[in-house]
C-alpha cells in the first residue's frame, strides 16, 4: 500500500498542487518580494529580518496582520517567526506610497521588531557554546559567550554574567531538580564526545585545531555516511560521573549582588586514565535558549502599545507560544518513522499556551546497525535509548511564566525517562500544573504506542498512521493514568489519502487510455492513407510527448519497486512457538532490550544470558517425554546476525546445520521438530 501511494503521489504532483490550492485556508501571507513585503537591514545593508503582510482571502485580501521572520541561533540557521493580528490596524507595509496612518503603523512595527531582533540576537550570543571569539578568513569573529566563558573556567572561578544568562541558568536548574536530572545542561562533554555538538555535527571539525584528544579519525563525508565511531569507554565513564554532570545549585552556584549577576563553578575537572588532560565541566543552554527567546518575544508582544488581538511565536517549530482566540494555533505532530516523506500523525488546537516539541529523528547517525540520536542520557553516558521517539508538550498560560523555556526542558527530560517514569510524571508534576503531553513511544518488541493525557476527542488524526499507535495510557477511577499495553485507539481513514489514491487511479487509467487511443488511431489512419503515412515524419511532437509519458511511468515504477529503500538491517528478532503462534521472545537490536514470555502456555523454559554484544537465549521443554532445546545467539554491531548455535530437536539438527546466520531483516530460522520459528524484522 505504501509503494502504491508513493507511486501515484509522484504521478499526481500537479493534481495534488491543484487540490492544495482549492483547499487552502482563508489566510495567506503576501509574497515577501512583492509590494507587501518589507526587508529591514542594518547600516551595512545586511538583512536583519523580514516583515510580510498577512491577508484574509475571504475578505477581499484584507490586511489583518504581519509576520516577522529571520534566521538566528548561529550555525543552526533557525527561523524565528511571529505572526501578529489586529482588526484595528492597517498592515500594508511594502512600499513608501503609504498614507500617514499606514506609515505610522509600519514605523511602530519596525521599532517593536527591532527590539525583538536585538533580544533574540543577545540570547543567542550569551547562550551559544560555540561563541568562542575565533576568527574566520574574512576577518569576522564569533563573540565570546557567557556559556563559553563558564566552560573554560576551572573549579572555584566566579564569573560575572548577563542577567539573561543568569535567568536561563536559574530556569535550567529548576528543571534539573524537577526532573531529577533527566534534563541536564551539564552533559555537554558527552554531547561533544558522541559527535552531536555544533563543531562536529554542523561544522565537521574532527580533531585539531579545535578538537579534543577523544576525537576519532573520521572525515565529514564518512561521518555523514557511517556515523561517528563509538567513543572509548574510559571517556564515557569519566564524563558520566554524577559528580561531573551535577548541575545542582551546589555545583553551579548562582548569585546576585545588586544589579550584578554571577555564576561560580563548583565542579572539579574530570581526568581520564592515560590521557593526561583535565576536562572541565561543559554546559550547553541550547536546549533552553529557543524557548527562553520565545518567552521574551511573547512578553514584548503582550506589552506592546499596538494592542494585538492575537499572536503566535515560533522558533524552529520546536518552541512555540500562542495568545488569543481558539483555533489560532493548529500544529501537526509528525511520525518520526516517516523520514523520507514526513507524515503528520495528529493535530491539536491551541489557545493561550506554550508548546515544545522534540524528536529523536532530528540529529542522528547509525553505527553497526544501531541508531544514536542527539539527546544524551547523562546517567548512562550515551544517547538515550528509552523507546521515546517524539515528545509534544503543551503548557497553559495559567501555569505561570517562562513555560516555553521550561517546555523545552521537559521534552528533553521525557525523552530520557523510561516509560514508567513518564507515567509517574504525568500523574504528579504535569497533573499539578495542567500540562498536556503526547509521547510517541516504541515498545521493545517494535509496537507503536502513544503515551498521552489528552482525551480521545482532543487529538485529531492527521493520517492513517495514527491508527498504528496503541493508546496506551488509561484513566482510572481516581483520576490517575496507568499503562495498559493492550489498548488500541482506531481512527477513521484520511480522506485526502483516499483522494490521492482515487486521482492516481484515474490518471493512471487516463495515461493507459491515451496510449491505447494513440496507437489505435494511428493504425486506422495508416490503413486508410498508406501513401500519406509514408510521407509522415517518424515522430511527431504529440508522439514524443506520449512516449515520454510512458517512459516516465516505467521509470517511476522501476524506482519504487526495484530500488526498494526499506531498511534491511535487523531491528527486531522474534521467536515464535509455531504450534500455538505464541510469541516467546523479542529482542530489540537498537536498545539492547528483550522481552521473554516466561509464562507461555506450552511450557517453554527460557533462559537469557546477556553477552558483550548481544544475548544468548536457550529455549527448552519436554516433548514426548524427552528434553528438547534450542540455543539462539543474537549479535549486535557491525556484523549483526542471528544464529541457531545448538539444539536437541531430532536426529540431524537441521536448524543448526542448514540455516546460516541471518544478517538481514525478513529472514527466518525454523526448527520443525521443536515447532520453533525465528524471524527478523
Amino acid at each position: 500500500m505504501k509503494k502504491f501511494c508513493l507511486t501515484f503521489a509522484i504521478l499526481l504532483l500537479c493534481g495534488v498542487l491543484l487540490v492544495s490550492l482549492v483547499s487552502c485556508g482563508d489566510f495567506a501571507r503576501a509574497d515577501s518580494n512583492g509590494e507587501a513585503g518589507y526587508l529591514v537591514a542594518d547600516e551595512q545593508g545586511n538583512v536583519k529580518y523580514n516583515l510580510v503582510t498577512i491577508v484574509n482571502n475571504s475578505q477581499e485580501n484584507k490586511p489583518v496582520g504581519v509576520r516577522f521572520s529571520g534566521y538566528y541561533f548561529g550555525t543552526s540557521g533557525i527561523v524565528v517567526c511571529a505572526d501578529v493580528y489586529s482588526d484595528s490596524l492597517n498592515f500594508f507595509l511594502g512600499d513608501d506610497n503609504l498614507d500617514q496612518a499606514q506609515m505610522q503603523v509600519r514605523n511602530r512595527l519596525v521599532a517593536l521588531f527591532d527590539e525583538v531582533h536585538n533580544y533574540i540576537t543577545e540570547v543567542d550570543r550569551l547562550a551559544n557554546a560555540a561563541y568562542d571569539g575565533r576568527e574566520f578568513d574574512d576577518g569576522s569573529s564569533l563573540p565570546v559567550s557567557d556559556v563559553y566563558r563558564y566552560n573554560c573556567a576551572t573549579y572555584g572561578d566566579k564569573l560575572q554574567i548577563d542577567r539573561l544568562t543568569y535567568n536561563m541558568l536559574a530556569i535550567a536548574q529548576e528543571m534539573y531538580t524537577a526532573t531529577e536530572g533527566a534534563f541536564d545542561p551539564a552533559v555537554y562533554r558527552l554531547v561533544d564526545l558522541w559527535g552531536f555538538s555544533s563543531r562536529i555535527y554542523s561544522r565537521g571539525e574532527f580533531g585539531e585545531p579545535y578538537g579534543e584528544p577523544y576525537d576519532r579519525a573520521v572525515s565529514a563525508a564518512e561521518f555523514g555516511q557511517n556515523g561517528y565511531p563509538l567513543p572509548d569507554e574510559k571517556y564515557t565513564k569519566a564524563f558520566s560521573d554524577p559528580a561531573f554532570t551535577d548541575f545542582s545549585p551546589q555545583s553551579v552556584e548562582l548569585s546576585c549582588e545588586g544589579d550584578e549577576y554571577f555564576v561560580t563553578k563548583r565542579v572539579r575537572a574530570a581526568r581520564v586514565e592515560g590521557d593526561g588532560k583535565a576536562y572541565e565541566q561543559w554546559i550547553d543552554l541550547g536546549g533552553i535558549a529557543k524557548g527562553y527567546a520565545v518567552d521574551g518575544i511573547k512578553q514584548m508582544l503582550s506589552d506592546s502599545d499596538l494592542n494585538f488581538d492575537k499572536f503566535n511565536v515560533d522558533a524552529g517549530s520546536s518552541s512555540m507560544a500562542y495568545k488569543g482566540e481558539a483555533n489560532l494555533g493548529v500544529i501537526d505532530a509528525f511520525d518520526p518513522a516517516s523520514a523520507l516523506f514526513p507524515t503528520a500523525l495528529f493535530s491539536l488546537q491551541l489557545q493561550d499556551s506554550s508548546v515544545s516539541t522534540s524528536g529523536q529523528n532530528v540529529r542522528k547517525y547509525t553505527v553497526d546497525g544501531v541508531e544514536y540520536a542527539h539527546i544524551l542520557d547523562g546517567a548512562m553516558g550515551e544517547p538515550a535509548q528509552t523507546g521515546v521517539k517524539s515528545v509534544t508538550v503543551v503548557i497553559p498560560d495559567s501555569a505561570g511564566d517562562n513555560w516555553a523555556a521550561k517546555g523545552d526542558c521537559l521534552t528533553t527530560a521525557l525523552t530520557v525517562m523510561d516509560r514508567d517514569l513518564i507515567v509517574d510524571f504525568v500523574n504528579g508534576y504535569l497533573k499539578e500544573r495542567g500540562i498536556k503531553i503526547a509521547v510517541q513511544y516504541q515498545t521493545p518488541d517494535g509496537r507503536k504506542q502513544l503515551l498521552t493525557n489528552y482525551s480521545t476527542d482532543e487529538l485529531t488524526a492527521a493520517s492513517d498512521s495514527f491508527a498504528e499507535f496503541g493508546w496506551a495510557l488509561v484513566l482510572d477511577e481516581d483520576g490517575n493514568y496507568f499503562y495498559d499495553p493492550n489498548v488500541k485507539f482506531n481512527v477513521a481513514g484520511d480522506p485526502y489519502k483516499t483522494l490521492v489514491i482515487v486521482l492516481g487511479c484515474v490518471l493512471g487509467a487516463a495515461v493507459i487510455g491515451l496510449v491505447v487511443y494513440h496507437f489505435v488511431r494511428g493504425r486506422k489512419s495508416t490503413a486508410a492513407k498508406v501513401q500519406s503515412a509514408r510521407k509522415d515524419k517518424p515522430f511527431k511532437f504529440g508522439d514524443i510527448l506520449v512516449y515520454m509519458g510512458v517512459v516516465l511511468v516505467i521509470l517511476i515504477l522501476f524506482a519504487v519497486f526495484v530500488f526498494d529503500t526499506d531498511n534491511t538491517q535487523i531491528q527486531l528478532v522474534r521467536v515464535i512457538d509455531d504450534q500455538t503462534g505464541e510469541e516467546l521472545f523479542v529482542y530489540n537490536m537498537q536498545r539492547d532490550e528483550y522481552i521473554a514470555n516466561y509464562g507461555n502456555t506450552n511450557g517453554w523454559k527460557i533462559e537469557c544470558t546477556p553477552t558483550d554484544n548481544g544475548v544468548t537465549v536457550r529455549f527448552s521443554r519436554q516433548i514426548d517425554g524427552d528434553e528438547r532445546f534450542n540455543e539462539l545467539t543474537v549479535t549486535r554491531g557491525r556484523s549483526a546476525n542471528v544464529k541457531m548455535t545448538n539444539s536437541v530437536c531430532g536426529f540431524h539438527q537441521d536448524c543448526v546445520r542448514n540455516f546460516p546466520a541471518v544478517t538481514r531483516s525478513g529472514g527466518a530460522i525454523v526448527c520443525s521438530p521443536n515447532r520453533l520459528k525465528v524471524v527478523t524484522e
